[in-house]
C-alpha cells in the first residue's frame, strides 16, 4: 500500500487492522449455538455482510489515476484487514466448545 499511495499515507499496521476485525466481530456475535452446523451458519450469516462489503469496495475501486489520493483503496485495504480479523474471530468462535 505504501509503494501505491506514498510514503506521505500513515495507515495502521496490517496486524493491528486485523485484530481490530477480530474484536468487531467478536463483539457483533453472541449468543452462538451448541451444535457445529448450526453454529456454522449463524457465522455465516454474520460474516456474510462484512465480506460482500468488502467485495464491492475492492470492485469499486477506480483506477489508479482516477483516486490520486488514494482514499478508495486505503480504505478498501483497511476493510479488507479487518475482514481477515473477522474471518480469525469467525473459525476461532466456530471452533470454541
Amino acid at each position: 500500500m505504501v509503494s501505491l499511495l506514498g510514503s506521505d499515507v500513515s495507515l495502521p499496521e496490517e496486524e493491528q487492522l486485523q485484530q481490530n476485525g477480530y474484536e468487531l466481530f467478536q463483539m457483533m456475535v453472541a449468543d452462538l449455538p451448541i451444535t457445529y452446523h448450526e453454529r456454522g451458519n449463524y457465522l455465516e450469516a454474520h460474516f456474510r455482510p462484512l465480506l460482500d462489503a468488502a467485495m464491492e469496495m475492492i470492485m469499486a475501486l477506480p483506477d489508479i489515476s482516477a483516486d490520486a489520493s488514494g482514499k478508495h483503496y486505503a480504505q478498501a485495504y483497511i476493510a479488507v484487514q479487518n475482514l481477515i480479523g473477522a474471518q480469525k474471530a469467525a473459525m476461532s468462535m466456530y471452533c470454541r466448545t
